[in-house]
């Protein structure tokens, strides 16, 4: 977490000196400067604190000359002007000139003391930050302010999905999105967003995978000051941010048992309390999760809350991957075509016959962001003849077919038996027979024990080698994948003889 960049502009050293001492103590990085002249020269060369503190009374260059200078230099920088007494008219002057706020100096017997500065300072930064995420939302918003941008992934195969959002995106119900990495679930989350009567206040994405438990919960709900090491002011979460917008809780997963709890009360209550306050804060957001995992054998194995579930999928929409779409193919090349010629400042080179139909049979493991980023390549490149090469070389790698996407298509809980991997077909048993033993004829009959033990070794491997296959030799994907550790995974490997092709 960033801690906040404070500048301390004064000619009274000793003071300067005490409060640098304070707010280094409170987890603030501090610069101090002996004038106003200083702190410009320094903000002109390119210096951008977070907030600076402000002296009225000062030779040569005043606060108030200094404020002004400021304003020219960096309009908006957050400036709190200190003053050892309360001056109407310099107070007004200040706020005209765009002071954050007025405040006593430490120590002055008339003073509210170091509290009201380390509050004004807290308020100072909390402003700042939800200035920022307004401009950037604001931003996101005057993309497609009436909420009409279509989603391009218009195939037959996504009617059923696209006729759902329609019937459900105005409606305030929790959304659960399904589907392997890359087909798109972030695009329907923000056409869910689009078609909904939220479509003007902000969408915000929160991925649950790519922070550990601690910041993902500061993430979500926010902190007080104080709440844990370096938290040196108060921060809001993104429910606060998302408020009367729709959240999107991405491989809502990997969120951590303890944290599921607190999100099952959120989406029941809509109320949360920030990290160490117990203050209540109530939210009015549309949530949408979305996930590339098997939910059901989760609740099985106890690492994903049966309640929190249910209370997810109040609608589920599963999008298929781009293998069972392959009509889509050609209007996506050529969106990504032209989006990237465009960021690139590249011409718009159309595919030729042979490489449309390359980009047609390949199955696309990484689904639309792997087509997206080859077409980038594509574009930069300029050179048809490197991406045949690439598709190629990955259909090598991929010569084992894919397990089918219905692994993770939503399931019915209430079957028990069901398997997060759908093992492929055993090699016929006559195939296993004749491996198991050396009486081709069976006059001595069958060993079954052998029989079994090649007959599984034979399922695994194959599992595993789809597992790898799918997820590009990362070991750790594939053994999460498969719902085993990764010393397992690689115990496995080295029993099935099963050795990585680029390492050979």
């Amino acid at each position: 977490m960033t801690t906040a960049r404070i500048a301390i502009v004064d000619d009274d050293a000793s003071f300067r000196e005490f409060l640098q001492t304070l707010l280094r103590s409170r987890g603030y990085t501090v610069d101090a400067f002996q004038s106003g002249a200083a702190l410009i020269e320094r903000l002109e060369a390119g210096f951008s604190p977070n907030l600076i503190l402000l002296d009225v009374m000062m030779p040569d260059l005043s606060g108030i000359d200094t404020l002004r200078a400021i304003r020219q230099a960096q309009p908006s920088a957050q400036v709190i002007m200190l003053s050892g007494r309360q001056t109407p008219a310099t107070i007004v002057e200040a706020v005209r000139l765009g002071a954050a706020d007025y405040v006593l100096k430490p120590g002055d017997p008339e003073g509210l003391g170091e509290a009201a500065l380390e509050a004004a300072i807290r308020n100072s930064l909390e402003r700042q930050s939800l200035t920022a995420e307004v401009s950037r939302l604001s931003a996101q918003i005057a993309e497609d302010p009436d909420g009409t941008q279509p989603c391009w992934s218009l195939g037959p195969s996504m009617e059923p999905v696209l006729e759902m959002v329609d019937r459900v995106a105005d409606s305030d119900v929790t959304v659960l999105l399904r589907g392997e990495s890359g087909v798109g679930k972030e695009v329907i989350a923000r056409e869910l967003h689009r078609r909904s009567h939220r479509r003007t206040k902000p969408f915000v994405k929160v991925n649950c995978a790519a922070l550990p438990a601690d910041l993902l919960e500061s993430e979500l709900f926010g902190h007080e000051r104080g709440a844990f090491t370096g938290a040196g002011s108060t921060r809001i979460g993104k429910f606060e941010f998302a408020n009367q917008g729709s959240i999107m809780l991405d491989e809502i997963s990997e969120m951590p048992a303890p944290l599921q709890a607190k999100l099952l009360h959120v989406l029941q209550d809509r109320v949360f309390t920030r990290l160490g306050s117990n203050r209540p804060i109530e939210v009015d957001v549309r949530v949408i999760a979305a996930t590339n995992q098997n939910l059901e054998h989760m609740m099985r194995a106890g690492t994903f809350r049966e309640d929190l579930y249910y209370r997810v999928q109040d609608i589920e929409l599963y999008i298929p991957p781009l293998r069972e779409r392959r009509e889509e193919i050609p209007a996506l090349v050529e969106f990504f075509l032209g989006k990237y010629a465009k960021a690139y400042r590249r011409p718009t080179t159309r595919p030729s016959r042979a490489l449309s139909a390359a980009l047609t049979e390949y199955l696309w493991p990484g689904n639309i962001r792997e087509l997206e980023n080859m077409m980038k390549r594509f574009v930069v490149l300029q050179d048809e003849q490197f991406i045949l090469t690439e598709l190629a070389r990955l259909n090598q790698v991929d010569r084992v077919p894919m397990a089918s996407a219905a692994a993770l298509a939503p399931q019915p809980v209430a079957v028990r038996s069901e398997s997060v991997v759908p093992l492929p077909v055993p090699a016929p048993l006559a195939d296993a027979m004749d491996d198991a033993g050396d009486d081709p004829d069976g006059e001595n009959g069958i060993d079954l024990q052998a029989l079994v033990k090649v007959t599984s070794l034979k399922v695994e491997r194959e599992a595993i080698e789809q597992a790898l296959f799918r997820f590009r030799w990362n070991r750790r994907k594939a053994a999460a994948y498969l719902s085993v550790s990764y010393k397992t995974l690689l115990n496995k490997m080295k029993e099935c003889g099963i050795n990585d092709p680029e390492a050979v």
